[in-house]
């Protein structure tokens, strides 16, 4: 595949008690969108900035100051819409792509009225595309900048944006998936855990009681801490938005090297959006069922007067209000605002300064209890055992973001992105919990010195059986309460190089990072001498109208700072045109400090706890990786990698006593992958498929005797196959597609053995995804996809759990009769979309989700079930200017 490489571009809920949901939140939205439109209203005709950052003839006068030509140009392929263009402007139109590449792009083609300009502007609209005016009678068209993403000619990146990866994806020895802008438009995509549905291998799970926010697996392992923005640490536990992603991107298996800790399974970057050198504005609205309300903005203005390289300013805003479809009370309300501004586009050092503002504030959910065999019986589906009154998931994130680079001629180039992040996050939230099971496994016919014990009164053991009327039932609402502030400030230096050593390419890139991680959690619970304050309620019959009556108390206070640092190399050497070799060796420094302390009693006695720390915890560790290349042809690869990465015990910025004292060692991982990828149909269709092993060494468990003894005790393993294939296809298709088999198991245990052999926890054998779009008659598109998730377990240290006890006849104790696996079903749900543009600028689009209707478990945990959303609606309206 021709890898073109581009000049390198850097890229509340509630605040002052303005609240999204409110009138003045949306209010302020309509406006912005109103001056949004009204702005390009006025210049939306005048000629377009080109991308040599000169204003072309007559730049930034009013349309009928312009002469104008009427088109009447058909969609289908851009080479012949040229041709046409031509025909009727009579200007001369200069392509700097090859005609092979051309032929494979698309246009939406261009009808009424417009000048010269303009209608070029909308003849590449969507293409990824950008024209230059050479002079008066000749135009250029080419690849529109960006931060250094490749592009092919279906619209589709053949790089990821990082220039950690020094190669094209069709050459790069490891599964990175990339989810491009064109999918989450036909998807209505909304979230990153949305946008992640369409990458096979990943399955998502419900957030931990002190940590809410995404919270997902890769390939078998939790990759809560992998989670980017633009090649950072996204530290922050809170719920992404996309408003402001140009693309997603997941690398697969371990990234020790590139990533640093964590990376078990695989990364995910958030790719933001940046200034460009051509003038547009987008509007998006969606209205739909359970009061949706939605609006984002997506603003780019070149601006001419300032600098001489070329400079923009590029604004994203969302606003967002509704409920939960099947799920009553659960509602959500986001803001967000992304501005940004480049300069010196077209010089050598490009610099770019970027603010990430988001702020939630919600009504959370945590759905359903489990039941003493297992899952909660279908009637409760629409069951909320929470506090609407007193639920709440607040946070206010800020992210400051410059990014620089300068290339000293055309072989060598330095990269620099400096952050600063801060993530203040406060919740209150119902878990509805039944009973609490035995800790630890145990088989049928092992005697247990008690019965497991209600958690509405542990003093009391559960009384009822998988065969006991759920009307009798009571459900305990667990309080989970936080109030915490993470925090980030970090900076990242890389050198990218070519050169040659004894006749062969090397493509070299090399950096050094660190920074320093704060997490600031205070705790509060309502649970005294184990007997939760807070009133239960009924399984079958909740009452949410009940009063909170609970009692609570602060029971820690915790600050936790990590400083770290990384100094790592990858270099790939070309040997000839067939074989390409590549390696790399990471070493890391983390050091993080933990103090915590109870300040408070118990209100109804007890003593407060001795405070604990600081203690520390010092980790030192390399990480490795190397590859090897076989090119058939310049379109496809096959490839053999391995790689490693460790998870220290602090990866979360959490440590314990017990931790230190153990001198827990960093969990250890290595992955063997052997793959090929393909590209078809002149690069319009992108194939991929692998084969894995990833092991974990020195795996962490918990002594289900004593919850602060953590050691090193246990192995796991995952290996399995996955294939994806995203395609702009002719005739108008769109394909997206992906495929995962998982065999997860645990290897060894020291405190569960019975476990050994079972599936790791959230981690389903198969997963599916599918959407396929295709343009119809009448300018009609229409989509339809779904996804297959197969039954995943909640733990992988207790895959069952004693449900039947007898007396025990020999002594003490009671005998265990039955077990049962805490397991989710797996699922089908499938969504459709309908598309028709009214003009060149106005748009419409339908969204249906969970077309079935499902009854499904999106999210498992080990306390608590939350369901996926119930059939539901979106009409959106688009804006293009």
């Amino acid at each position: 595949m021709k890898r073109t490489t581009l000049k390198m571009v850097s890229k509340g809920a509630k605040k002052a008690g303005w609240k999204v949901g409110s009138r003045r939140g949306w209010l302020a939205m309509g406006t912005l969108a109103a001056y949004a439109v009204m702005g390009s209203s006025r210049g939306a005709m005048a000629a377009v900035t080109n991308d040599a950052g000169a204003g072309a003839a007559g730049a930034g006068a009013p349309a009928a100051n312009l002469p104008v030509k009427r088109f009447h140009i058909g969609a289908g392929p851009l080479d012949g819409a040229i041709k046409d263009y031509e025909q009727v402007t009579g200007l001369t139109v200069k392509v700097t792509l090859p005609s092979a590449t051309l032929s494979g792009f698309q246009t939406h083609g261009v009808n009424g009225l417009h000048t010269e300009e303009e209608g070029l502007r909308l003849l590449l609209e969507g293409t990824g595309l950008s024209y230059a005016a050479q002079d008066a009678s000749t135009m250029v068209v080419g690849l529109r900048y960006s931060d250094s993403v490749d592009v092919t000619a279906a619209g589709l990146s053949d790089a990821v944006s990082m220039t950690k990866f020094t190669e094209p994806l069709i050459d790069t020895p490891q599964t990175v998936e990339v989810v491009p802008q064109f999918v989450l438009h036909d998807e209505g995509n909304s979230t990153l855990r949305d946008a992640l549905r369409n990458v096979p291998g990943i399955s998502m799970a419900a957030g931990e009681s002190g940590a809410q926010g995404d919270n997902l697996t890769i390939r078998g392992f939790t990759a809560r801490n992998d989670i980017f923005l633009d090649g950072i640490r996204d530290f922050g536990s809170y719920y992404r938005d996309s408003f402001n992603f140009d693309q997603v991107e997941v690398q697969e298996g371990p990234a020790g090297v590139q990533f640093g800790r964590g990376s078990t399974g695989g990364v995910i970057n958030q790719e933001s959006k940046v200034p460009e050198l051509q003038k547009f504005v987008n509007v998006e609205t969606q209205f739909g069922t359970d009061a949706t309300r939605r609006i984002t903005a997506d603003i780019n203005e070149p601006l001419t007067d300032v600098g001489h390289g070329g400079s923009a300013f590029r604004l994203n805003a969302v606003g967002q209000e509704g409920g939960v479809a099947g799920r009553p009370h659960a509602e959500i309300r986001r803001f967000g605002i992304a501005p940004s501004v480049s300069f010196g586009l077209n010089s050598t050092t490009p610099f770019t300064i970027s603010y990430f503002h988001y702020t939630e504030s919600d009504t959370p959910d945590y759905g359903l209890p489990w039941l003493l065999n297992g899952l909660a019986p279908g009637p409760i589906r629409h069951n909320y055992y929470g506090f609407p009154d007193q639920n709440y998931l607040r946070t206010n994130d800020d992210i400051l973001t410059a990014k620089v680079s300068h290339a000293f001629g055309e072989n060598v180039s330095l990269h620099s992105i400096a952050r600063w992040a801060n993530y203040p996050r406060q919740a209150q939230i119902t878990e509805p919990q039944i009973c609490s099971n035995a800790s630890a496994s145990v088989p049928v016919g092992s005697v247990v010195a008690s019965l497991p014990t209600s958690a509405v009164n542990p003093k009391q053991p559960c009384t009822y059986t998988p065969a006991s009327d759920p009307a009798t039932i009571a459900v305990n609402r667990n309080q989970l309460q936080i109030k915490s502030v993470e925090g980030d400030l970090w900076d990242q230096t890389e050198l990218t190089a070519r050169f040659k050593v004894l006749g062969m390419r090397n493509d070299f890139d090399g950096g050094v990072e660190g920074g320093q991680e704060v997490s600031n959690p205070i705790r509060t619970s309502y649970t005294i001498n184990k007997v939760n304050t807070v009133p239960s309620t009924n399984l079958l019959h909740p009452n949410a109208a009940d009063s909170f009556g609970g009692i609570g108390y602060i029971t820690t206070v915790v600050h936790t700072k990590s400083q770290s640092a990384g100094i790592y190399f990858v270099d790939t050497v070309h040997l000839g045109n067939l074989f390409e070799l590549s390696g790399g060796v990471r070493w890391d420094y983390f050091d993080t400090v933990y103090n915590s302390y109870q300040p408070v009693a118990p209100p109804a006695g007890g003593t407060v706890s001795a405070p604990i720390g600081p203690i520390s915890r010092l980790d030192k560790q390399p990480s490795y990786r190397a590859a090897f290349v076989y090119k058939p042809t310049k379109h496809g690869s096959v490839y053999f990698d391995y790689g490693t990465s460790f998870n220290p015990a602090a990866e979360s910025l959490s440590l314990s006593v017990a931790t230190t004292k153990s001198s827990l060692a960093p969990e250890e991982n290595e992955t063997y992958e052997v793959g090929a990828k393909y590209s078809l149909l002149n690069e319009r269709l992108l194939l991929d498929g692998a084969w894995f092993r990833t092991e974990k060494d020195n795996a962490k468990e918990t002594d289900p005797t004593n919850s602060n003894n953590i050691v090193n005790s246990g192995n796991q393993l995952v290996k399995g196959v996955q294939f994806s294939a995203v395609g702009r296809l002719p005739q108008g298709t769109d394909v997206v597609l992906g495929y995962a088999y998982l065999d997860s198991a645990v290897i060894s245990s020291k405190f569960y053995p019975a476990s050994v052999g079972y599936q790791l926890a959230n981690v389903p054998k198969q997963t599916f995804n599918a959407f396929i779009t295709q343009r119809l008659p009448l300018r009609l598109s229409a989509g339809l996809g779904g996804n297959y998730v197969a039954s995943r377990t909640a733990s992988s240290t207790v895959p069952y759990v004693p449900t039947g006890f007898a007396p025990n006849p020999n002594g003490p104790g009671y005998v265990v009769t039955s077990v049962a696996m805490r397991q989710v079903p797996g699922y089908w749900v499938f969504n459709a979309m309908m598309r028709r543009p009214v003009t060149d600028r106005l748009e419409l689009q339908a969204n249906i989700y969970n077309l079935l209707n499902r009854f499904y478990i999106d999210q498992p945990h080990p306390s608590h079930l939350i369901p996926g959303a119930g059939l539901s609606a979106l009409i959106g309206v688009n804006f293009k200017f």
